[in-house]
């Protein structure tokens, strides 16, 4: 089990002395994760949020019409949760699941707050965290709205080729909003 890739994405928002590091060996657990698994089931709560040392997720919810519409792919060195459900204690309305063999670690709502507890620098980062799955979030609808289906494979490719590379093309398609088939004709024309 390796907390290498964790210390140093949280390094990279607030400093490690000795004593975070061993804070964070003492909080996350870890998990290997086979390919398929639900991670966050329709209607459950869920109270973990996910750090991903290898592999990838995709975090999706069901339409009426029983078509997936996929909210966000997770790669490597990314954290992953359903916030609403993790922080409000709600059920989840939406999935996430496993796409290849994953490496996970993971912390529990109880001790996220104790970890938060034991400092004003890990309130900090938990708020840095925060704004920035905000950005995140505000920049996706934005794309959304906004660029091409072209524009938004190109920005994919730009900011997280290794997706393109390890997901399947209808979750990518769904992904950026688009049919499978479009996707497809927009990776020709690009290649």
């Amino acid at each position: 089990m390796s907390f290498l890739q964790l210390k140093k994405k949280i390094s990279e928002i607030i400093s490690l002395n000795q004593e975070d590091q061993e804070l964070i060996e003492t909080f996350f657990k870890h998990r290997k994760v086979e390919k398929n698994v639900s991670l966050i089931e329709f209607g459950k709560t869920i109270r973990e949020a996910y750090f991903i040392n290898s592999g990838y997720l995709r975090y999706f919810k069901i339409l009426d019409s029983g078509e997936e519409l996929i909210i966000h792919l997770y790669a490597p060195n990314n954290f992953a949760t359903s916030l609403k459900s993790f922080f409000s204690g709600s059920p989840s309305d939406e999935i996430m699941q496993t796409l290849t063999d994953c490496d996970l670690l993971y912390i529990s709502i109880a001790d996220l707050e104790k970890m938060y507890s034991t400092s004003q620098k890990w309130q900090y980062f938990g708020r840095k965290l925060m704004e920035s799955f905000l950005i995140e979030k505000e920049q996706r609808i934005i794309d959304q709205l906004s660029l091409s289906g072209q524009q938004k494979y190109i920005n994919l490719m730009e900011t997280n080729p290794d997706i393109i590379q390890n997901v399947q093309v209808k979750y990518l398609a769904s992904f950026l909003g688009l049919q499978p088939e479009s996707l497809s004709r927009i990776k020709k024309q690009i290649n």
